[in-house]
């Protein structure tokens, strides 16, 4: 009697090679569904196994498989008077774990009774007889599974490999329905008890952020996000870092498109405690640009088209500072492109490139080319350390009130450029500090030791690339933006001396008072939000 093996995948990949090995090796194979009907049109000898059946999920074959599963004896001689099965010698079964958007009634039901979730009930129980079974639920070991069979030489280590990445599955599995419920609570403290988030293996990465390190790019389930695009990438080696910046450069890019792409307004109450609402510019047919090394902002930039906006965001020191990664929201076209061969790119992320850009880029081999189209934002963020993980919710929001604490409120040109200043912030690191002038950033600095050093560091910027920009007026910055609370200082007076228009941060300290009527004199407005955007 044949040995008999079931394969039934979500994952086809190489599915047919492998069964068309098996057949020729004198296997019996068992299957149902999609994966039957592939097998079938490709010629290779299939019988249906009724278990396996989509409307079976509560019928008697299911336990009679899983029972076989378990019995299954692949070293003793099965054939004899009274053996009518020689049990399962192969489980080739996988399934696509996923996290699923629960819309509807419909949709909850369609996730606690998946249909094909007595595949997971499967592995798992194999992993229990895993000396007698060989359970194959990843394709990229069908190669080795073939060399072992085709020597009668399976290894009982390549056994306890393949047993334990089966339960690995299944847990992804069990995980993704098991996140998409919790994680969709109207609570946003109930986190699960458990992190049970099945991400996804890509591929190994060229060196970790120190090339003696080794890395890995994982992918969350369901597609979205910049790692999509980012495998599509063929014959350029991608590192740690770089992985790192497309991925912070896209984040920036959604993030503005997020919050006001459309018409967007915020309460705000006047100094003498007159309600009204500011209202924001939308971006329709603006240009975002932003260049980054090491998830740190070295420009930014919002203009009318994608080479002015590339040109304001790229004004620092091009002969020194390499690696870096430029991001535009709009197509990159031939007179960007002429330009980013100029400088020190690593990698371009945007949502296409024009034929003649692709011509022009394609002759840097070291300059991987990402494009994506999905503006996509994640819901939460985390942070491995020693011991455990750190998990909170996404800061997504800009703010929730203005308080204008000076006579003067801030006009459109400065609200404006407020609400840009506001997003660089929440995605520079702690303290931070952002200078604007024209919509381009012209200081920012990130990391500082206090909030009121973070001003010190992005006015020397801003005088940096005042030098540089030789023909510029006297105004330094329109608008100062803090992650945190700050008070008067020598750099606020300078900034003042120098034309500065606006100031928005959250206030709160004890010397509030001393600066709002040194900004009233200065017929400087501003804004305090009661917000921080601490990031690390």
């Amino acid at each position: 009697m044949a040995k008999q093996a079931i394969i039934h995948v979500e994952n086809t990949e190489g599915v047919i090679e492998f069964a068309q090995f098996l057949s020729d090796a004198g296997w019996t194979i068992l299957s149902a569904n999609r994966t039957e009907e592939i097998l079938k049109k490709a010629k290779i000898p299939v019988e249906r196994e009724p278990a396996l059946v989509e409307n079976n999920l509560y019928l008697n074959d299911t336990s009679s498989l899983i029972k076989r599963v378990i019995s299954t004896s692949f070293y003793s001689e099965q054939e004899g008077p009274g053996v009518q099965d020689p049990g399962i010698g192969i489980l080739c079964v996988n399934v696509q774990p996923a996290i699923h958007v629960i819309t509807s009634e419909k949709k909850f039901k369609s996730i606690t009774k998946p249909f094909n979730f007595f595949v997971s009930t499967l592995l798992r129980n194999a992993f229990l007889n895993y000396e007698n079974i060989l359970i194959l639920s990843d394709p990229n070991d069908y190669k080795e599974a073939m060399i072992q069979l085709r020597t009668d030489s399976i290894s009982q280590d390549f056994r306890i490999k393949l047993a334990a990445k089966a339960l690995n599955l299944v847990s992804a599995f069990d995980g993704g329905i098991a996140s998409s419920i919790l994680m969709t609570s109207k609570d946003e403290n109930d986190f699960m008890k458990y992190l049970t988030y099945p991400f996804e293996k890509q591929f190994m990465l060229y060196g970790g952020a120190n090339q003696h390190q080794s890395s890995c790019l994982y992918r969350f389930p369901g597609g979205g996000g910049i790692v999509s695009s980012i495998q599509k990438q063929k014959g350029k080696e991608l590192s740690y870092n770089s992985v790192s910046d497309i991925s912070f450069a896209w984040e920036q890019i959604s993030m503005l498109a997020t919050n006001l792409k459309n018409q967007f307004s915020v309460k705000s109450v006047n100094c003498d405690g007159y309600k009204f609402e500011t209202q924001f510019t939308p971006l329709t047919g603006t240009v975002f640009t932003l260049a980054v090394y090491n998830k740190s902002i070295l420009g930014a930039s919002l203009s009318t088209n994608v080479l002015d906006s590339f040109k304001k965001t790229y004004t620092y020191d091009k002969e020194n500072i390499r690696r870096v990664t430029f991001a535009s929201s709009v197509v990159i076209d031939e007179s960007v492109a002429e330009e980013i061969v100029k400088c020190h790119f690593t990698s371009v992320v945007s949502p296409g490139f024009t034929a003649g850009a692709k011509e022009i880029l394609s002759k840097d081999k070291s300059v991987n080319l990402v494009q994506t189209a999905k503006i996509n934002t994640a819901d939460y963020e985390m942070e491995l350390i020693n011991g455990g993980l750190l998990f909170q919710t996404k800061d997504k929001v800009l703010f929730d009130i203005w308080n204008v604490k000076t006579k003067n409120r801030p006009g459109q040109v400065f609200a404006d450029q407020m609400a840009f200043g506001t997003i660089l912030t929440m995605g520079s690191h702690s303290y931070s500090a952002v200078l604007l002038k024209d919509n381009s950033v012209v200081g920012i600095s990130q990391a500082a030791k206090s909030p009121q050093r973070s001003i010190d560091r992005a006015i020397e910027e801003a005088m940096l690339h005042k030098s540089q920009n030789p023909d510029s007026d006297e105004i330094l910055a329109d608008v100062l933006v803090c992650d945190a609370p700050v008070y008067l200082n020598d750099s606020i007076r300078k900034l003042a001396e120098h034309g500065l228009k606006a100031i928005l941060q959250p206030g709160g300290t004890d010397r509030d008072e001393e600066l709002i009527q040194f900004c009233n004199e200065q017929l400087i407005s501003m804004i305090f939000t009661g917000m921080t955007h601490i990031s690390h």
